[in-house]
């Protein structure tokens, strides 16, 4: 490996090769592992079994011809000559090469530190003779292909003959000395007498101990870890055993796992339940037994389970004493593990194994990562390849014995053990989603680098997935996306509506950090507007409506294509984008999160109504309810409304909304009679009639006749006591409010009919008096 730059060693190691790269100049002759390298960034273009990994001439042949006709069509500048070179193993040849494919492939220059010369350093008599010249720059396998011509051969040899020699006369100017010395005879007598050797010191008998081996009952995780820690303080041979000895004696002194979570069982399962378990088995082995057969309630377990999450103490001092104790802890609870990932012991067992992994790793990193290495990892992989719902949870639980410098060493122990590559990718994408922001330059080139290669795969949902990997390398740094502008322009004709969606992440994120003077805005701007315009997805125009409204105010040319993909939602599209919950406000996975397409691709909605003119909102939501022919309002469009009227609002504004509030107001004052919106819809109401001002009045009679609705239906009961409160309390709050409300709205509660007795009507009439 000696010659390349350590960026490119650094890039080479993180492909992770199929074959180890000990010899630059040998194991890229064959062009195999060139293959291999861009058929990780184009694996549609370089099909692996197309290429042989043999060291014959003509399978070196074969592939290189392939690999030049994949350059001629990527226009990958590789010449012939460099080729040739590379195949007959010519010195340096190999490291030209990778570089320009370093540099192609990454877009980033090698910056080489000139080397002293060789020549420099060799001693006269060990510098290539003629011979040796000519054998280096002609090589046999060159004899049998571009060398077969008589006359081009000889050429090549008298060329190289004649730079060896003018090297020669070179070396005579540099060097006189070596070739104007003293004749031999003159030589031989200025040598110096051979000196006498000192004879040699008698030495004493010397004695070796037997060495005594002491089997240990521990595993490599624990010599490792402890290795780590005492590396920095040198003990004597006594030191060290006495600490061994008390080693092995703490890990004897350790309390039995089983012991504890009997305890626990038998202290919190049912007495009827714990009656059932088997007697010749521990409590806690019995009760999993009996759940995974579901002979036991799960809502009984659930509470066993609970106490376990709340006394971990003993549990992880046991597992940091004595690795035996850990293992026995995964092999007990893995069969829980296989339940539905809906089943309330699934989640409390994994949320036991975040309490143990968050412990651990607090008192001791290096153990608790090799310990879930040796034991934990073996145990989810099989369901990591065949439950992909279980994936989110299993690989959040594996992050909790890892603390984040060491991600790098679980992420590869993790691929190592899938042995599925597409399997990994899937993994892969969910922990970027899990890392914490601002993680480390080493971890952000290796999620680049599979974002890539998800990006090329033939799955669409793995290209999906893969886009929403690039939008965190754009909050993380922008500029490393910007080459990839081209890729990302060629699949705007994906097909697949989640490849579409994630696209438009990624242009309003970078959208977001750019300014519009930058070159490439115009770039980003003409392929949102594209997406849009082009698609046919109601999907893919929820997106883009939610998140393209923080980037209008900047980029006000997106503003007509916006608006149609926000008049061309459903009622029912609109008010689920509209009324949102704030994702970061949130956990992954939580339920109450709007999430577009399936659960790998991480397509949070978030609301955009902090970004939009309210009015444009209240006009468009009124459009909708009409257009659907909606009786009465839904939850979503009195929480859209609410959300609206807190904002500020624009005097000139005030006839606009008056014609919304005559448009809707059926709808928002029969709310009044609904016992789920009532309390909501007297805020709104208040805030719009006040804001309205006088013209607002017009609409009381349909105040009236909901407040009939509420207090004095006909031939039936009144409304839910709730209903009647939140009814009271908007006609406090408008007479509160003053004229011209307050005389109003005592006309439409004079109207009222009592003849029920109704208590809280009563006081609203007598409020009139």
């Amino acid at each position: 490996m000696a010659g390349l730059s350590r960026e490119v060693l650094k890039w080479l190691q993180s492909l992770d090769l199929s074959y180890s790269v000990k010899n630059v100049k040998r194991d890229f002759a064959n062009g195999f592992l060139v293959a291999e390298i861009f058929s990780r960034y184009f694996p549609h273009d370089v099909q692996m079994h197309s290429y042989d990994n043999g060291i014959g001439l003509p399978k070196k042949l074969g592939n290189w011809a392939l690999l030049e006709k994949f350059f001629m069509r990527k226009r990958v500048p590789i010449s012939r000559e460099l080729i040739d070179d590379v195949i007959h193993c010519k010195n340096d040849a190999a490291i030209p090469l990778l570089e320009t494919i370093y540099t192609c492939l990454t877009s980033k220059k090698v910056h080489n530190v000139i080397p002293r010369s060789d020549d420099e350093l060799i001693p006269p008599f060990a510098r290539p003779t003629a011979s040796k010249a000519i054998k280096e720059n002609i090589k046999d396998s060159e004899l049998v292909t571009t060398l077969q011509d008589d006359a081009e051969s000889r050429s090549r040899a008298s060329n190289v003959l004649q730079s060896h020699q003018q090297s020669l006369r070179n070396e005579r100017l540099q060097e006189p000395g070596r070739f104007t010395g003293p004749s031999s005879p003159q030589r031989s007598s200025q040598r110096v007498p051979p000196r006498a050797m000192p004879a040699e010191a008698p030495q004493g008998q010397v004695e070796f101990k037997e060495v005594q081996v002491r089997p240990i009952n521990r595993n490599i995780a624990t010599l490792r870890a402890t290795r780590d820690v005492n590396s920095t303080m040198p003990k004597s041979d006594d030191e060290a055993q006495r600490e061994f000895n008390e080693m092995d004696a703490k890990a004897l002194q350790v309390k039995p796992i089983t012991h504890v979570l009997n305890g626990v069982v038998n202290e919190h399962l049912e007495p009827k339940e714990l009656r059932l378990l088997d007697q010749s088995k521990d409590s806690v082995v019995s009760l999993v037994d009996r759940l995974v057969a579901s002979k036991i309630d799960p809502e009984a377990a659930r509470k066993v389970f609970e106490e376990m999450v709340h006394n971990t103490d003993d549990l992880v001092s046991g597992f940091l004493a004595s690795p035996k104790e850990f293992w026995r802890m995964f092999s007990i609870f893995t069969g829980v593990l296989h339940l539905p990932e809906t089943n309330v012991c699934y989640t409390m067992v994994l949320r036991l194994f975040c309490e143990i992994g968050a412990r651990m790793t607090a008192e001791d990193p290096f153990l608790a990562c090799g310990l879930f290495g040796d034991y934990g990892l073996p145990k989810i992989v099989p369901l990591l390849k065949t439950k992909p719902a279980k994936r989110k949870g299993l690989l959040g639980m594996m992050y909790f014995f890892c603390e984040s410098t060491m991600h790098l060493r679980v992420i590869k122990a993790l691929q190592d053990s899938l042995d599925d590559m597409d399997c990994f990718l899937q993994c892969i994408v969910i922990l970027m989603h899990l890392e914490p922001e601002g993680f480390s330059e080493d971890l952000l080139d290796l999620y680049i680098y599979y974002a890539m290669t998800g990006l090329g795969h033939q799955s669409a949902t793995l290209r999906a997935s893969a886009l929403s990997m690039v939008v965190l390398v754009v909050r993380q740094s922008h500029l490393l996306v910007m080459p990839m502008l081209d890729k990302l322009e060629a699949m705007k004709d994906d097909g697949w509506w989640e490849v579409s969606a994630q696209l438009l992440r990624v242009c309003a994120q970078l959208l977001q950090v750019l300014l519009p003077q930058d070159e490439q805005c115009g770039r980003v701007c003409d392929l949102v507007t594209e997406i849009v315009e082009n698609t046919y997805s109601p999907l893919v125009r929820k997106m883009a409506v939610s998140c393209l409204a923080p980037v209008l105010s900047k980029y006000t040319s997106l503003e007509a294509i916006y608006h149609k993909a926000l008049d061309q939602l459903s009622e029912k599209d609109f008010s689920t984008v509209m009324a949102a919950p704030d994702p970061s406000a949130m956990e992954l996975g939580d339920p109450q999160q709007q999430v577009l397409g399936n659960s790998l691709a991480h397509m949070p909605i978030t609301s955009p109504l902090n970004f939009l003119d309210p009015l444009l909102v209240v006009q468009s939501l009124s459009d909708k309810i009409r257009q659907s022919n909606l009786e009465n309002l839904e939850p979503e469009h009195v929480h859209i409304l609410l959300g609206v009227l807190e904002m500020q609002f624009e005097p000139e504004q005030a006839d606009q909304w008056y014609e919304v509030l005559k448009d809707l107001e059926l709808h928002v004052y029969v709310a009044l009679a609904d016992d789920e919106l009532c309390t909501t819809i007297v805020s709104v109401l208040h805030r719009w009639i006040t804001y309205i001002g006088q013209n607002a009045i017009s609409t009381f009679e349909t105040l009236g006749k909901a407040l009939k609705l509420v207090f004095s239906p006909d031939g039936g009961q009144a409304t839910p006591i709730q209903c009647q409160v939140a009814a009271k309390d908007l006609v406090l709050a408008l007479r509160s409010s003053g004229e011209p409300f307050a005389g109003e709205v005592d006309k439409v509660v004079a109207t009222l009919n009592n003849e029920q007795q109704n208590e809280v009507l009563q006081e609203l009439l007598h409020g009139c008096t």
